[in-house]
């Protein structure tokens, strides 16, 4: 029997417990054999050779949050992260009017905390730089945005709508939070023609690829306050999700759950938000922040919040809720407990989102209720080391953000995943940062952290028996690391990069 594809002298990584093998077997687009020793041999006829010279070969990686639709036309718009100041960012929108006159320019990974001004630009700074077409400008979590005067008047703002920021003449600033935010990145989002979001999509592929992700878990939408019925970004993924190499894998936000048996879909939710983010203090805790006499936002009342998850019980939908402040994910737990108490607990595979600050007493109760968490290890690069963003608005309850250990050993199921692009949608860097968590405490094995992205990913989304461990009749989807890692310096996992991503038994990223 020939083969397609065969991959040598690999330490393959199965993701069935420890085991290990040497090599791996393709043929069309499933794995026909892993094995130790000479075994591929009798398959190599006109099979590709892969030497794998001793480098890790795992399963491909699952994201299991990412904003796709926006990750690929953000791709096309300024990355702000790096800026220092109102006049590097008025700089660079200046050069981009220039080059494209009259089109909208969007900019994303704004972070008020970096620049020297330690404000947002308003309209009047943005203004300056350009005047004739819409700018909009939004900051790394998306939950607060920056207009210059033309995109105000040309995205239908709500001024009516809370989080309109006022100047002290009682004049929006061009600076919006909370609900006027989301109806606005709304109406954004609904300009964005299918061809330009195609051709986003088309061009991000190669990088996702080279990322090693073959499988992404689609949580579009970005509706903390907003519309609850419809997700423009979900739509498109729904229509032509299936057209690109990688597997999308759609939760469609919306509380409407007629809707969503319509779209003959099992999944519900995602990015449905009961709180809002720790860096725009809109995480719902309980207690205050440590710079401000607020304790954050729910934007989904505990009534509302049960009737959608009873119904989700009722009507066999896996439901995903984005949690991450310890009163939202109380209001979550909740009405979960609500549900059982009617249907049991369910088999559904339900989830939270990001659970950031999820109490020892509440895992255990998630636990008990079979609740996974979809979790985003990276967050700890961008925002948990000493002085960062959570020690800024958490004070000392920064050390307890992200406890992946204590979580694991709940026994509650953790799904990796990058929430992108708040970061990088890049699995390797939030493997590192699992297992070098800045709490050390809290850090896991690079077993568990591989798991999160592999097997776990695939346990979420029911596809265990399809994809996530190295073994027969899988689908081929495999990636080969430049290390072994686990056999390196563990500090160095983020600097790895992928040296082959196959999809479905096809070559699609190489550099052996």
């Amino acid at each position: 029997m020939n083969a397609d594809i065969i991959i040598i002298n690999g330490k393959c990584l199965t993701m069935r417990g420890e085991e290990t093998a040497e090599y791996v077997v393709i043929r069309d687009k499933y794995i026909l054999e892993v094995g130790d020793g000479n075994g591929w041999e009798k398959y190599r006829d006109s099979a590709i050779l892969l030497d794998a010279e001793g480098n890790t070969v795992l399963p491909g990686f699952i994201d299991s949050n990412m904003h796709v639709t926006k990750t690929a036309t953000n791709a096309a718009g300024l990355n702000l992260s790096k800026m220092k100041n109102f006049e590097e960012i008025g700089n660079l929108i200046q050069e981009v009017a220039k080059e494209h006159p009259g089109e909208p320019i969007w900019g994303y990974s704004l972070q008020c905390e970096i620049l020297d001004e330690k404000r947002y630009p308003d309209r009047y700074i943005l203004d300056k730089y350009c005047n004739n077409a819409p700018v909009s400008l939004y900051s790394t979590d998306y939950q607060v945005s920056v207009l210059n005067t033309y995109g105000m008047l040309h995205y239908k703002i709500p001024f009516s709508q809370e989080g309109v920021e006022m100047n002290e003449k009682d004049v929006p600033t061009g600076v919006f939070r909370r609900q006027s935010n989301a109806i606005l990145y709304d109406n954004i989002v609904r300009t964005i023609p299918d061809e330009r979001r195609d051709a986003a999509m088309e061009k991000i592929m190669n990088r996702l690829l080279a990322n090693g992700i073959t499988t992404i878990v689609a949580t579009e939408g970005e509706n903390m306050c907003g519309s609850l019925k419809e997700d423009a970004e979900g739509d498109y993924i729904y229509k032509y999700g299936s057209k690109y190499p990688i597997d999308l894998e759609l939760f469609y936000q919306t509380l409407d759950i007629e809707k969503v048996k319509r779209m003959g879909l099992s999944r519900i939710g995602g990015e449905l938000y009961i709180d809002g983010t720790i860096g725009a203090k809109t995480a719902a805790l309980t207690f205050n922040y440590r710079d401000d006499d607020t304790n954050g936002i729910i934007c989904i009342s505990q009534e509302v919040l049960n009737k959608f998850v009873l119904g989700c019980y009722k009507n066999q939908l896996q439901c995903a809720l984005f949690a991450i402040g310890d009163r939202a994910i109380e209001a979550a737990i909740i009405a979960h407990e609500n549900a059982a108490k009617e249907y049991g607990v369910s088999n559904l595979r339900h989830v939270i989102e990001h659970a950031e600050l999820i109490t020892k007493e509440q895992m255990k109760r998630v636990a008990r209720l079979g609740i996974l968490l979809s979790m985003q290890p990276a967050y700890e690069a961008y925002w948990g080391e000493a002085g960062g963003m959570y020690e800024d608005r958490l004070g000392e309850k920064y050390k307890e953000t992200n406890q992946f250990r204590e979580i694991i050993d709940s026994g509650i199921v953790i799904c990796g995943g990058s929430d992108g692009d708040v970061t990088e949608p890049n699995p390797l860097l939030g493997i590192h940062y699992a297992v070098n968590h800045p709490i050390k405490h809290h850090s896991v094995s690079i077993i568990e952290a591989l798991k999160m992205f592999t097997i776990h990913g695939a346990y979420g989304i029911f596809q265990e028996s399809e994809k996530g461990t190295l073994e027969k009749d899988k689908l081929a989807d495999v990636v080969i690391l430049d290390g072994d890692i686990c056999n390196m310096d563990k500090r160095k996992i983020k600097d790895m990069k992928i040296i082959a991503t196959i999809k479905a038994g096809e070559l699609l990223h190489d550099r052996l």
